[in-house]
């Protein structure tokens, strides 16, 4: 699954997410997806039964992959980055075992679509489309009604952050938020180019930087 970020593809994750624990199956989720230690770790944390204390980094991963055999489920891997070698080949000892996969990868052109596509790890891919500007609205909207701010939003203002937001939903709600200091204004319109500078740099901190040992404040933190 790829798109630019924003996008909404997190979400799309948090929904199999809940659907897969709803049908009392395991789920292991990896915020950044790095290296293969990201993938073991996302196991381990819906797998705890697993004690890797003594084990090498090799028969811990073949504990894993034999509780996976006994109780499959999903494993989300968000924010792919890269996929060495041993990555591949573990992955697909995971996939005999029933075990469900689903990445996420931030794809801001094609360039990047094709970078992604030469891992060969996809079965199946899927683009995630720009939501219409009427759906936009509506979140805007929704996601206004609780904030005060600092001048009443034109339609003028309205039409030209919709525009920017290029059809993401998590620029958005980041914007909404953004919204509310009086930095972004000026008689009483909004400074969109700025705000649009704001959120860019936002979305790479947010998604792009994960310090280890964060994934699951971070899983809990996205609300895009």
């Amino acid at each position: 699954m790829y798109g630019p970020m924003g996008i909404g593809k997190t979400s799309i994750l948090e929904t199999v997410r809940r659907a897969v624990e709803n049908k009392n199956r395991p789920c292991g989720y990896s915020a950044q997806t790095r290296s293969l230690s990201d993938l073991t770790a996302a196991l381990l944390r819906v797998y705890p039964n697993i004690n890797g204390e003594g084990c090498t980094p090799r028969q811990l991963r073949n504990a894993l992959r034999f509780a996976v055999e006994r109780n499959p489920g999903a494993l989300l891997l968000d924010h792919l980055h890269s996929a060495g070698t041993q990555f591949k080949k573990y992955l697909g000892s995971l996939r005999r075992s029933g075990l469900g996969v689903l990445f996420a990868a931030d794809a801001e052109d094609p360039r990047d679509h094709m970078r992604f596509r030469s891992m060969h790890l996809a079965w199946r891919e899927m683009e995630v489309a720009p939501l219409p500007a009427r759906t936009l609205r509506r979140i805007l909207a929704e996601s206004l009604a609780d904030k005060s701010l600092p001048h009443p939003l034109s339609e003028a203002n309205l039409s030209a952050l919709l525009k920017a937001a290029h059809g993401r939903p998590g620029w958005i709600l980041m914007m909404a938020d953004l919204l509310q200091n009086p930095c972004y204004w000026s008689g009483g319109s909004v400074h969109v180019e700025s705000l649009r500078a704001s959120v860019m740099i936002m979305m790479k901190k947010k998604y792009l930087v994960c310090p280890k040992g964060a994934q699951e404040e971070e899983w809990q933190g996205f609300q895009t």
